[in-house]
This record gives structure tokens, C-alpha cells and sequence, in this order.
């Protein structure tokens, strides 16, 4: 950031008139100056003008240095502004107390002159880099609502032709009789069916992280929402000869979002599913104790490196992307877990399991 004249502009903040002479003098015409006389004539030309730099003096009347960085830095949402509190005290005790108002320097008087002129060089060098950061978050900001625009567009105008094929394969399987144009049908079916949830998962995340899919309570029967669950990857584990067991403990009703822990079991059941090797075993169990509903999910998967346990649940965070390796999944049904989680004011994290593999766990707020 810079003056109206293009150059940086320095704030001289000093009750002594030879003192900020002398600064100005120092800092040559370089610099657009700007002068105080006082903590308050202060803080109020950092609020009028655009101001780079900020030289300040400790010991003033009616409101010393400390106390002026300490409201400058207190502004919320400003750009990065840098102090430099100038003192004759040289007490590491002092010090202290400016680093604690927040102050990003120290220069002790009498000032040196190359001194100054480096380590105001080196500040607004940051102040500059710190504004273009801030202006590419902006672009990048920019870049990701269109991107989420486009990904909306594509789910409403994939989801009105799909439901006509799913319509259509549905009414071929029931005329075809046996043979291998009813295995095809019902293979095109499961494909179209696999494709229609992914979709409607992009588009619920998508609402979840704007808010405008709220979190709809009512009383759910843990039974029946594990049933449900378990009999829509009933037969990856049929296919794969994996033991599916479930359980379910304490009060069998919980006031939660049925349909979205509903999805958020399937997803963590699915993902146990595809790593769980052929022949092992994988356990849903379900607790509901003192207003706290936790589910968790226990594989015989190859387990979740420990650098990689806290990013688990982050947006597209497939362990396979972040080893390097083939990806096998987008990484977007576990993010999806984490915010039905904390859409009930819960959490979620995954630990190692005995014996091999990893126990995802969630924990749900039931109460209302």
C-alpha cells in the first residue's frame, strides 16, 4: 500500500517536536510523512488515511505507546500494519510489555540512521507482500464461488436426465425376462442408481457448507436407521464374504437428523467395505448415553498412517492423493461425515483398531 503520491506513507508518532524532525529528516523524500503529536491525534489519522508504517514513541503523556499499538493491532479486518515502538528504555521488562501490546519492532534512541531505513525498508517490504496475499485470497475466493456455481449447475442438470434413465431402466426390468439382457439392465440400473447418490452427496454437501441444509431433528430408531444403512452395503459385503455385525446400545431413540447420519453410516460403511480385504470382518456399533449418540465404524483395512489421521476428513482428502498413489475415491463421503457431525455439534476422528485397520468414530449432540 502506498500514498496518493504512490509513495509509502510513514505515521511519526512523538509529543516531541525535535524528535519527529529528526525522524522525518532520517527518512528522506522517499516517504509520504505523516506526524502526532499524541496517542489519540494518532489513532485517528490510522483511521482517516492509509497509513504503511507506523514509528512510535513509548513515553507520552495522556496515553503512552503501549497502549496506542495495542489498539492498533485490536482492529479487526485491517490490513497488516506494522509498529515500531522507538524508546530510550533499553529494560528487557519494557520490551516485553511492547511485544505483548503486539509491537513488530523496537528501535532505541538515538536512532542510527541506516538502522532505521533497513528495518522500515524490511516492514513495508512485508506490508506490500502481505497486501498481495490478501488480494489473491480474494482471487482465489472469487475462483472457488464459481467453481461451486458451476458444480451446482452441473448436479441440477445431471439429476433431471439420470432420474428418466433409472425411470426407464426400471421399466425394462419389468418386462425382460431372465437372460443376460436383464443382467445388463440391472447392472446399467446399479451404475445409474451408484451415480444418482454420488450426486445427491455433492449436492448436500454443497448445502451443508453454505447452511442451507439445516439440520432437521425428530425423534430416529437407532434400529431401524442401522438397518437401513447395513441393507444398502449389504451386498458389497455378500460379494467380498466380509462378516458385517452391528449393535446397538442404550436408549434405542435419539432426536437426530435420521436421513443425514442415515447417509453418513452408508458412507463410513462403504469406505470400510472397499478396504476391508476379502473374508475379514467389519462392526457398526451405535451408543446412545446421556445425550450423546456415537457410532462407530471398525475395519480390517490397511489402517491410516498417523501424519495422516487429522486430515482424514477433510474436503477430497483421499489417503491414496496424499501417499501419491492412485486415488480411489474423491475423498468427499468422509468430509461429509465430519459435517453432519458438527451440523449436530459433534465430531468425528478415526484411530487404530487392535488387531489391524482403524475404528472411525463419531460422536452426535442429541439433544435439541
Amino acid at each position: 500500500m502506498t500514498g496518493t503520491d504512490g509513495q509509502p506513507t510513514i505515521l511519526i508518532v512523538d509529543d516531541g517536536d525535535q524528535n519527529r524532525e529528526l525522524l522525518r529528516g532520517m527518512l528522506g523524500p522517499q516517504h509520504r510523512i505523516l506526524e502526532a503529536s499524541s496517542g489519540p491525534e494518532a489513532l485517528q489519522l490510522v483511521a482517516s488515511e492509509r497509513v504503511d508504517l507506523v514509528l512510535l514513541d513509548v513515553m507520552m503523556p495522556r496515553m503512552t505507546g503501549y497502549e496506542v499499538c495495542k489498539k492498533i493491532k485490536e482492529r479487526v479486518g485491517e490490513p497488516f500494519l506494522p509498529v515500531l515502538l522507538v524508546t530510550a528504555l533499553s529494560d528487557q521488562e519494557q520490551k516485553n510489555f511492547g511485544l505483548q501490546a503486539g509491537a513488530d519492532d523496537f528501535l532505541t534512541k538515538p536512532v542510527d540512521r541506516r538502522e532505521l531505513l533497513l528495518r522500515v525498508r524490511a516492514f513495508l517490504r512485508l506490508r506490500s507482500q502481505e497486501a498481495l496475499i490478501r488480494i489473491q485470497l480474494k482471487q482465489l475466493a472469487a475462483l472457488q464461488h464459481t467453481k461451486d456455481e458451476m458444480l451446482g449447475l452441473m448436479v441440477h442438470d445431471l439429476r433431471g436426465p439420470l432420474a428418466g434413465i433409472i425411470a426407464n431402466l426400471n421399466l425394462i426390468l419389468e418386462e425382460v425376462q431372465e437372460g443376460q439382457l436383464r443382467k445388463d439392465a440391472q447392472a446399467a440400473l446399479r451404475g445409474a442408481d451408484s451415480m444418482r447418490d454420488s450426486l445427491e452427496e455433492t449436492l448436500q454437501i454443497r448445502l451443508l457448507e453454505e447452511g442451507h441444509l439445516p439440520i432437521a431433528r425428530a425423534p430416529v430408531d437407532l434400529q431401524a436407521l442401522v438397518r437401513d444403512a447395513v441393507d444398502t452395503v449389504e451386498p458389497t459385503a455378500r460379494r467380498k464374504h466380509i462378516a458385517l455385525s452391528t449393535a446397538v446400545e442404550g436408549d434405542p431413540t435419539a432426536n437426530i437428523d435420521g436421513k443425514l447420519v442415515r447417509r453418513a453410516i452408508e458412507n463410513l460403511l462403504g469406505n470400510a467395505l472397499k478396504y476391508t480385504p476379502t473374508g475379514r470382518d467389519v462392526g457398526l456399533t451405535v451408543r446412545n448415553r446421556e445425550g450423546m449418540v456415537e457410532f462407530e465404524v471398525k475395519d480390517r483395512g490397511p489402517g491410516i498412517p498417523g501424519e495422516l489421521k487429522e486430515a482424514m476428513f477433510e474436503k477430497y482428502g483421499s489417503v491414496e492423493a496424499k501417499k501419491g498413489g492412485p486415488r480411489k475415491g474423491f475423498g468427499l463421503g468422509l468430509y461429509m461425515v465430519k459435517l453432519v457431525a458438527d451440523g449436530h455439534g459433534g465430531d468425528a476422528e478415526v484411530v487404530d483398531r487392535e488387531g489391524g485397520g482403524a475404528i472411525f468414530r463419531v460422536r452426535l449432540r442429541a439433544a435439541a
